[in-house]
Formats: structure tokens, sequence, C-alpha cells
């Protein structure tokens, strides 16, 4: 009677010798039955009426198989008899019988006797029915065969020019190690690929990467597997849509505020840098990350050192939109005492004070009358127009800008009309250029 070792191939005891012996793990079933008949004694030979049968032939399905294969093995069995009977096919592998069938053969006849099963070992077997050989068979471990898994993105929106990474788990579940080209996808067209080598039943990790030039909805996947589906978009964009200048005339050693309002303009979340530039020098930097049509004002300071006249700009430095935004001009003015005395001025006469100024320059006029009338203060531009005219009283203070490069005097009057009305006036004028 054939017992069941619990792994779903029927064997008899004489599996298990083999099976101990030499490690074959081979459950073969045979696969016709016609019924116990009348035995024979020698196995269907005899004399007379007896029948008398042989295995005639006897074949593999295959010279090759794998571990996960099933291998047939075929064998014709021959009554040469006078009677029916039933023969004991013995299927052997090298030599040692691994299972038993019976057959029950007509007188003159053959029957086919078939068994199947599968290897769990590798190895190089030779297969016999009752002697008569059905070949040799190799039996390998199945080949390498790859699955793709827990494949995941960093990110499913990418800038147009940005990367996307890919990584992807690799499973081999065949029988013997191998390489695996594992290649990016997108939309269905390979892009990239990575060879990596996975040991049989083991899993390795692989990393894929690929840029992205124009705009658009893509398809993601590594080998036949998809994996999603990413978004490309124009990237961040940042314009300076507007400066402000606190004030455009200081001395020397203070400082001015710029404010610049900058604006995403793109399609995605990005940072971007904020330079202040005096002169095309860069005196000051911001960063600031903005969302789509998100916008900031940037708050920088700057001191000045020297007098002069600076030219200052705005620009970003990452993906920016249009030229460096100007601001304007700052004019950085020094000044220094140019007049500083006492006068005595007689009636209905003046003192003048002519002096050669850039534009944006200043004069600062005092007057304080030690005795004597008020005077009155004119102060003529470079072209005769006057700036400040009839300003007057015991103590004047008066300040002028000058809109343009010239000359400028400034005229200090005594309109009385005697003589004895003479005047005596402390006199002090700065003097501010850049």
């Amino acid at each position: 009677m054939d017992e069941d070792t619990g792994d779903g191939f029927p064997i008899d005891r004489r599996d298990l010798l083999r099976l101990g012996g030499a490690g074959l793990a081979l459950g073969l079933t045979g696969c016709t039955d016609r019924g116990a008949g009348e035995e024979s004694g020698a196995n269907g030979s005899g004399s007379g009426d007896e029948p008398s049968m042989a295995v005639v032939e006897a074949a593999v399905s295959a010279s090759t198989v794998t571990t996960e294969e099933t291998l047939e093995v075929r064998a014709t069995v021959e009554n040469r008899g006078d009677s029916e009977g039933t023969f004991y096919a013995e299927l052997r592998m090298d030599e040692v019988i691994v299972k038993t069938e019976s057959v029950t053969v007509a007188p003159g006849a053959e029957e086919t006797v078939t068994f199947s099963g599968t290897f769990a070992e590798p190895g190089e077997y030779a297969v016999d029915v009752n002697g008569e050989p059905a070949g040799t068979v190799v039996v390998e471990r199945p080949p390498p065969a790859f699955e793709v898994r827990e494949a995941t993105l960093d990110r499913r929106t990418v800038a147009v020019g940005g990367e996307l990474t890919v990584t992807a788990t690799i499973a081999n579940v065949g029988g013997q190690a191998g390489t695996y080209a594992a290649e990016l996808r997108v939309d269905g067209r390979s892009v990239t690929s990575r060879e990596v080598r996975v040991e049989a039943g083991a899993e390795e990790t692989v990393t894929l990467t690929h840029a992205f030039d124009a705009p658009g909805r893509y398809e993601i996947g590594v080998g036949a597997t998809v994996v999603d589906t990413i978004r490309v978009a124009p990237p961040a964009a940042f314009e300076i849509t507007a400066t402000e200048l606190d004030r455009a005339r200081i001395g020397v050693g203070e400082r001015v505020e710029v404010r610049a309002t900058v604006t995403n303009v793109g399609n995605l979340e990005g940072t971007t840098g904020i330079e202040l530039r005096r002169d095309g020098e860069v005196v000051a930097r911001r960063e600031v990350t903005l969302a789509p049509a998100e916008t900031v004002t940037v708050h920088m300071p700057v001191e000045f050192s020297e007098a002069g006249a600076y030219e200052l700009a705005v620009a970003a430095t990452d993906r920016a939109v249009g030229a460096p935004r100007g601001v304007g001009t700052v004019y950085v003015r020094a000044c220094s005492t140019a007049v500083s005395e006492t006068v005595t001025v007689g009636s209905r006469s003046a003192e003048e004070y002519a002096f050669d100024l850039r534009e944006n320059a200043m004069i600062t006029v005092v007057s304080r009358t030690r005795e004597g009338v008020d005077p009155t203060l004119t102060v003529v531009g470079p072209s005769g127009e006057r700036l400040i005219e009839g300003a007057n009283g015991t103590e004047i203070r008066e300040r002028v800008t000058t809109r343009a490069a010239g000359r400028y005097t400034v005229r200090l009057d005594n309109g009385a009309v005697l003589p004895w009305r003479s005047g005596t006036w402390a006199v002090e004028i700065e003097r501010c250029t850049w």
C-alpha cells in the first residue's frame, strides 16, 4: 500500500530508502489504474494459458526539467500470453525503485502506464521502467525570476528641468541568482536602466533617476509595474514687482532702507535670493520661499560711509523674471563750513558769497543780527532763478538743495537808507556736497 509523506506525492516505503540514501525527493504517481487482476508469479511470465507481459518501450517527457516542472515517464506494457493478466510497472531512478503501478493487459494487447511528478533537488538521474531505459533526466533549479516590489517616488510634482528619483525593491522569486535590468519607464517608454544582481530568494534595492524637460502628466513605471503618475510643471519664477526707497539724501554714516516686493509668478513653490546692489555690487541679501502667486515685501537697510551718488537696484538671484529693478539714486553728502564770520554791512549794501556746486548739493545759511537792521536773504541759482527771496528777520535759517550743477550766490542785503543804519551780522554757511 502507498503512503503519503504529507508533501502531496504518495510514495511507497522503498521511496523512503531512496530519499534517505541519495537525497532524491521525487514522488511519482501512476496515471493509469485498470484495477487489480490475476497476478502472475513472475510479473506476468509463465507457460500454457498464462499471460506473458513485459515493458517494451519507455520514455521521459523531457531530458531537462527544473524542480518546479513536472516530468512524465511513459511505459508501454505488452501481453504476449494467452490470457489476461496484471502487470506491476516499477519506475526506477538510478536503479532504485521509487514507484510501482499496476496495469491489467488483455492477451495480445498493449497498455500504457504513465508516471508524473516533480523533483525536490537538482541532479542527473537515469530513469527506467522494469529495466527498460526511459532516458537520463537533468534536473536544475528554476531560472531567476524577478518581481518589482515597493516602488516609490520621491515626489509627485517635478519642475521642468528637475529630476525624479524612483526607488524599487527587486525580488528574485526564481531558483538561481541572476541580474535584473531595472528599467525606468515614462509613459511606457524606457528612459534609463540599471542592472542589479539578486540572489535566489533575496531582494535588492535599486534607484533610478530621470530629468524632465517638458511640462505635462506622465505615468511612471519600473519594468512592467506601473508605480504612479506625476505632474511636471514650469518651475517657480520670481519677479520684483515694486521697490521703494525711504529717502534719497543722507549724510555720511547714515543709512537708507529699501523695500522690495517679490512675487512668485511660476507654478511651483520655490526659493530665491533677493539682492540689493549698490552700483552693481551686492551690499545686502535676503532669501525667500514663496508658493505660486505668493507675494512678500523684503526690507533691506544699507549704510553709506563715503560721500557720493549711488545707484541702487534689486534683483532676484534664482529664476528671475526680467532685469534687476532700479530703486533710485542715493546722494550721500559730506558737509563742511564754507563761511563763519561776523560782517558789518552799510545801508543799502549787501554781502555776497558764491559757490560752485553739483546737483543735489545743499546750502544752509544762518544769519543772526548783532546790531542794526534785519538783513534780507536771497539765494540765486546758476540760471538766475531765485531759490530764496525776501527771507528776513533778526535770525534767518534757510536751506537750499541744488537742482542743477553750477554757481550759486548767497546774498545778504541791508536795505536801510540812512548811513547810520549799518548792520552787523553773524553769518554761517554750511555746504554739503557729494
